[in-house]
């Protein structure tokens, strides 16, 4: 695909998502070593205006660049990722879809950008909050066990 010549163009958001899975799907081994971030705005309800294309030498700028702009643009996110694709729709509000594209399949779900350490440090857990995650594990193995019948040898 040649992303520079889809500036200004105008899609319905899923069209497009598509278009780019399509894509990556049927050009697998083009894609490796690219990390791609395509903006867009939104208008009219669905329909989005591509507004740029930028190309990251590495995932590490890729990230740090999400990072700066969550929550402020909308982009679609292309990223190799050990040997298989992630396609990434990220919203305004943190939503959109995430498919995982492998050279035989892909899967595609709902999905929402975050990051771990965004969130504040809880500390590490107290000695009851420990008892009290044993406790609920406990109880929900239990509820996952099928009740067994046994018998004595003796009785055999």
């Amino acid at each position: 695909m040649k992303f520079e010549n889809l500036i200004k163009k105008t899609f319905f958001e899923k069209d497009f998502y598509e278009l780019l899975l399509f894509d990556i799907e049927e050009n697998f081994d083009q894609y490796f070593s690219k990390f791609i971030h395509v903006y867009f705005e939104r208008f009219e309800g669905q329909k989005i205006r591509i507004s740029d294309v930028v190309f990251f030498g590495d995932e590490i700028h890729m990230y740090k660049k999400s990072r700066e702009i969550i929550e402020k643009k909308e982009w679609f996110e292309v990223a190799e990722n050990h040997g298989h694709f992630n396609l990434f729709l990220v919203r305004i509000d943190r939503t959109g879809l995430l498919s995982t594209i492998y050279r035989d399949s892909s899967r595609t779900q709902e999905s929402c950008r975050s990051w771990a350490d965004e969130w504040p440090d809880q500390g590490p857990m107290t000695p009851d909050e420990i008892r009290q995650a044993f406790r609920e594990l406990s109880g929900l193995i239990d509820d996952l066990q099928e009740p067994q019948n046994l018998r004595s040898k003796k009785a055999i």
